[in-house]
């Protein structure tokens, strides 16, 4: 069903104020680029002036001390923070959920002693295997594999594809995404003389209430006791997890981070794209790595690491700037020189 507001009842939603046409109707949400005149947009920062001018946007919101015009046909709503009042207009504009009808799917297979609660939606191929346990009001969709004794809580919405393997213990309100693999055999073997040998993986992986975890990412059993997801942490697209692993509360691991075996991240621990962390180690609470860097060696609590290998703010800064102060340096000296080549020029002009 279309929704419909005017840009006066929006600005009221977000606690803005209307510059330009208070009753420029909005049907839907989209990119400054994308936009149409019946869309609404947003922007954060001057820099993005000209994609605002180039819009055909009806309505955009912007920062609350804008000092610019908006275009011709074009209605702005100030407001304290634009990022964040779009994320509510989104929602409100979200489109009506997706119905999964309560029961089993006719192809779907589910063994004689798994448990299912009141309400779960079972869809088609899904399989769930002996002694699992799913939690009322839960989503199995197409095609996920649920393993022995596996427990999935309450609420939980477990996409196409997604294969959760034996004894995992799932909680409530999670998401994971498609193509998702959970409690694979992490990678251990001992050389021996014959070849590799296989470590067995004994353990299990633990995720716990409001965790989300993206497409096609990779969370690993722990070799012994459980590699352990904690509340409300959310994790991106391919990201891999090792055994063992410990991620503390409300955590974000971002597209192609990877976290080796045994490392222990904090709380509200952040993960930039494809950074990476060293097995073994300790990252403290609210703790940073940023893109493309690798901590190598434990950090302690609010500290960002840089770069590979990583090291700290205050030292990449340094080492950054180093060069710089070389040169400056370098040209001092040589100046210095020209100067007292100068003068040496002069003493020897007078002693003749």
């Amino acid at each position: 069903m279309s929704k419909e507001y005017k840009a006066s009842e929006l600005a009221e939603l977000i606690r803005g104020t209307v510059v330009g046409n208070p009753d420029a109707v909005v049907t839907a949400v989209n990119s400054l680029k994308l936009a149409e005149r019946n869309e609404v947009s947003f922007l954060n920062s001057a820099k993005y002036l000209k994609a605002q001018r180039e819009s055909h946007a009806g309505v955009v919101l912007v920062p609350k001390d804008w000092k610019y015009e908006p275009p011709e046909g074009q209605t702005n709503i100030h407001c304290d923070d634009p990022d964040k009042a779009f994320s509510k207009l989104c929602t409100i504009f979200a489109p009506e959920p997706l119905d999964y009808p309560v029961g089993v799917h006719p192809t779907a297979f589910v063994h004689p002693t798994a448990k299912l609660a009141e309400g779960v939606h079972v869809g088609p191929n899904a399989v769930i295997m002996e002694g699992a346990e799913i939690g009322k009001n839960t989503k199995i969709c197409a095609c996920a594999y649920i393993g022995q004794e596996t427990k999935v809580g309450e609420n939980t919405t477990i996409y196409p594809g997604v294969c959760i393997m034996h004894r995992c213990i799932i909680g409530n309100r999670v998401i994971i995404h498609g193509c998702a693999v959970i409690g694979a055999d992490g990678f251990g073997y001992n050389a021996t003389f014959r070849g590799l040998v296989k470590v067995p993986q004994n353990g299990i992986v633990r995720i716990d209430d409001d965790v989300e975890i993206g497409a096609c990412s990779t969370i690993d059993r722990a070799r012994f006791g459980m590699t352990w997801i904690k509340k409300g942490v959310k994790i991106d697209n391919q990201v891999f997890v090792a055994h063992n692993v410990i991620v503390g509360e409300s955590s974000v691991l971002i597209g192609q981070s990877g976290v080796a075996g045994s490392a222990e991240l904090g709380r509200g621990v952040v993960l930039q794209a494809r950074a990476g962390v060293n097995g073994h180690i300790t990252m403290g609470d609210g703790s940073k790595v940023l893109g493309l860097s690798a901590a190598q060696k434990s950090t302690p609590p609010g500290e960002t690491v840089f770069g590979v290998p990583g090291e700290s703010q205050e030292a990449y800064l340094e080492r950054f700037a180093l060069p710089i102060r070389v040169r400056k340096l370098m040209a001092r000296v040589d100046k210095l020189e020209a100067k007292l080549a100068e003068l040496e020029g002069k003493d020897a002009g007078g002693a003749k």
